[in-house]
C-alpha cells in the first residue's frame, strides 16, 4: 500500500498548490512535532528528488505540513518518523511504510484527498 501512499503524494505535490485545503479540527499531538518534520521531510524530498522541474516551494511546503500534521495527530511511531525522514529510495519507502498502520496510511491520503479535492477511490 505505501507504494500507492507514494504515487498519490506525489500527485499532491502537483495539486495541493491550488488549493488551501480544508479547515481540520485541532487535536493533540501525540508524536514529537520535530521527528514528524524530518518524516514529512524525508517523504517529499524524496517524491522530488529526480524530479525536473522540481515542484513550486508553496506545493512542496503544503505537502510536508499535510504529512507533519498526519503524522502527529495520528501518532506515528518514533520507529516510523525515524524511517521516512532517513529514507532515500522507493525500497527504503516500502519498508516504512510497514511501519505505519493501515489506518494511518488511510488517514494520511483522506487527508491529501481533501487537500487537493480529489475523489477517494
Amino acid at each position: 500500500m505505501v507504494v500507492s501512499v507514494v504515487k498519490r503524494l506525489w500527485i499532491a505535490t502537483l495539486l495541493v498548490a491550488c488549493d488551501g485545503g480544508a479547515a481540520k479540527p485541532p487535536a493533540k499531538p501525540a508524536a514529537p512535532a520535530m521527528s514528524c518534520t524530518k518524516a514529512a521531510d524525508g517523504m517529499v524530498s524524496l517524491l522530488v528528488a529526480n524530479k525536473d522541474p522540481k515542484p513550486p516551494d508553496e506545493a512542496t511546503d503544503k505537502l510536508r505540513k499535510l504529512i507533519r500534521e498526519r503524522c502527529e495527530q495520528d501518532a506515528w511511531s518514533f520507529e516510523a518518523q525515524r524511517c521516512f525522514g532517513d529514507m532515500k529510495t522507493i525500497d527504503d519507502a516500502n519498508v516504512c511504510g510497514t511501519l505505519i498502520s493501515d489506518d494511518q496510511q488511510a488517514a494520511l491520503i483522506k487527508a491529501q484527498d481533501a487537500a487537493t479535492g480529489a475523489k477517494p477511490q
